[in-house]
């Protein structure tokens, strides 16, 4: 049977032609560069059946290409396969850039087309560039997706919250002092706004526009003297108008926003981050342009003791979940009959459980086996595998509550393991307590400490293709920027106290297994010496690691001593919110390893 995409290039190739187009590329991006972004904007996915949330597709008369990065090389190589697209695995040698392989495959005088919404301003000026070089063009206002895909889902119009200051912490109007106060050291008097986590924390407003994710999609712009939300006024009850209004914020339309920067003077000089403004709007700014990093990302990843105190309770309800899950998993997975979706289904039902547990974080990644060695694999019902009491099962999840969002994987063995899945488990988990344990200098950022989670792999010839860690949101997006933990050049910001991130080193080998051990932790200072202040990364998840997997003689006493107080930690915690049965079972995975003189009581 002809793929859906072989079709959908076809359609897409016809428009070329008639808008005198040698290419046209489509993101996977909606205007505000959102990481998981609604059905609506899934453009890509649709186009050429690659359903991974990151990568971009470029369709020609003659050729058509998908560049994915190394999350997705598996994944992409099933899902393209009789598509008509080539896999382009971006970062790989050999391999070239998207534009570069377009400045190449494109005619003198040429001219390639994208949706101006959805690349960003850098992106767009960039690709122009280099275009340029070869006396071709890039055209910016031309929608071709829109014009083929006839039952495009519609977007949504769930009406928006306040998120309340008792979790934020602090009042929209103390935030936007702040803001203010950094635009002044820019010399900016505008400031615009297109991350829509950006303007959901500063403003203290959440929707239901994302799945599993709490956004009002909306842009913002921030002056001397006003702040305006531009959104959906659907969406906008009279009840958040009026708290909005009563911090000195006004409402405008949601496409107002390209009239607005317009009609700024030509005096204004605007703050904006190229990186995720939209080529389109970044081309209607009529005046002067002071672009730089996001102002409200630091102030949004530097967690305040509200939030963090929220997400203590958080962790311990997150905690309960996932003990009660791998219970479960224990005493169903010998009966037979449960596949991937079947124990994801079930994951979901005893986090919503909680009635402070609102939604996912994200749609659960549960693969078993070789599944799991696709990092962002996604199981369907009917065309998933079947758990056996053998090998390896890898469940990542988290919980949006209104107190924090959560993020944790975990990989169990259900029976029998080989020596080298063994080996895998051990390093991956040496790699996460050898960065957790770390103490570092102020300053360090992520690509300073990405290697420590790798030390132990490479001294067998193992390694990963993907960063070690991500920084998350409260009540927000579980990818949250700008800190991270990556070799990347581009991770660079430096780590400070409050500032919350994901540790998730793993060993991922196709048609074998793959092993990820994710908690999350925070930034705290540590001490302060001759040599300056050093910080320190406190795990605040609470959940137990398999250790039934370990090669004991691999790990080191400093190793051993940090896992067995760190289960004596989520024993402690967890046992409380526990019944009889659960904590028996809580106090036997947490039990001193290897078995030693000491139990808990």
């Amino acid at each position: 049977m002809e793929k859906p995409a072989v079709e959908h290039v076809k359609q897409l190739r016809a428009l070329l032609k008639e808008n005198r187009l040698d290419a046209y590329v489509v993101p996977s991006a909606d205007p505000h560069q959102t990481e998981y972004v609604h059905p609506h904007w899934r453009c890509r996915a649709w186009l050429s059946g690659f359903t991974g949330s990151a990568g971009t597709a470029v369709v020609m008369a003659e050729k058509a290409g998908v560049w994915a990065d190394g999350r997705y090389f598996i994944q992409a190589e099933r899902e393209l396969e009789g598509s008509g697209f080539e896999l382009f695995k971006m970062k790989m040698d050999g391999v070239p850039e998207l534009i570069d392989w377009l400045a190449e495959n494109v005619p003198q005088g040429g001219a390639v087309g994208v949706d101006g919404r959805l690349i960003t301003a850098k992106q767009g000026k960039e690709w122009a560039e280099k275009l340029e070089k070869k006396k071709a063009r890039l055209v910016t206002d031309v929608d071709l997706v829109s014009q083929v895909w006839i039952d495009r889902p519609e977007l949504p119009t769930d009406p928006a919250k306040r998120w309340p200051v008792e979790y934020a912490g602090r009042s929209a109007a103390d935030k936007l002092k702040e803001i203010r106060a950094a635009m002044e050291e820019q010399d900016a008097d505008t400031y615009l706004i297109s991350s829509i986590y950006d303007v959901n924390w500063l403003f203290n407003i959440r929707g239901n526009d994302t799945a599993h994710t709490p956004l009002l999609t909306s842009y913002a712009l921030v002056e001397k003297d006003k702040a305006t939300l531009f959104a959906e006024e659907a969406k906008l009850t009279q009840e958040v108008r009026e708290g909005l209004a009563a911090e000195g914020i006004g409402v405008a339309p949601y496409d107002g926003i390209f009239e607005a920067v317009e009609e700024l003077p030509e005096s204004a000089a605007v703050f904006l981050c190229e990186e995720r403004v939209s080529a389109a709007l970044r081309r209607r700014i009529p005046c002067k342009v002071v672009e730089g990093k996001e102002l409200a990302s630091l102030p949004k990843a530097r967690k305040n003791e509200t939030e963090l105190h929220n997400w203590e309770r958080v962790h311990e309800l997150d905690g309960v979940a996932m003990v009660r899950y791998w219970k479960w998993l224990e005493e169903n997975v010998p009966n037979g009959g449960v596949d991937e979706v079947d124990a994801s289904d079930e994951l979901e039902r005893l986090r919503l459980a909680n009635p402070e547990c609102l939604d996912l974080s994200f749609t659960s990644i549960s693969g078993y086996g070789p599944n799991a060695a696709m990092m962002h694999y996604c199981a369907k019902r009917g065309d998933c595998a079947t758990l056996e009491p053998k090998g390896f099962y890898l469940i990542d999840s988290g919980g949006q509550y209104l107190g924090g969002t959560t993020d944790i994987t975990r990989t169990f063995a259900l029976g029998e393991l080989t020596d080298e899945q063994r080996m895998d488990y051990t390093l991956v988990l040496k790699g996460v307590i050898n960065l957790s344990s770390t103490r570092f200098l102020k300053g360090t950022a992520g690509n300073n400490l990405d290697v420590l989670a790798r030390l132990a792999m490479w001294e067998h010839g193992v390694d990963y293709k993907c960063g070690t860690g991500h920084g998350v949101g409260c009540y927000l997006n579980v990818h949250e920027g700008p800190q991270g933990i990556s070799a990347h050049k581009t991770c660079d910001t430096p780590f400070e106290p409050g500032m919350l991130l994901t540790i998730e080193p793993g060993v991922y080998k196709e048609d074998r297994h793959g092993i990820r051990i994710e908690n999350m932790a925070v930034v705290e200072e540590d001490c302060e010496t001759e040599c300056g202040i050093f910080y320190r990364f406190r795990t605040q998840t609470l959940c137990p690691v398999d250790t039934a997997p370990l090669k004991a003689e691999l790990m080191t006493e400093k190793e051993l001593k940090w896992l067995n107080a760190f289960h004596q930690k989520v024993f402690d915690r967890l046992a409380p919110h526990l019944s009889a049965e659960e904590r028996a079972w809580l106090e036997n995975k947490t039990r001193p390893f290897p078995a030693e003189v000491g139990h808990k009581g």
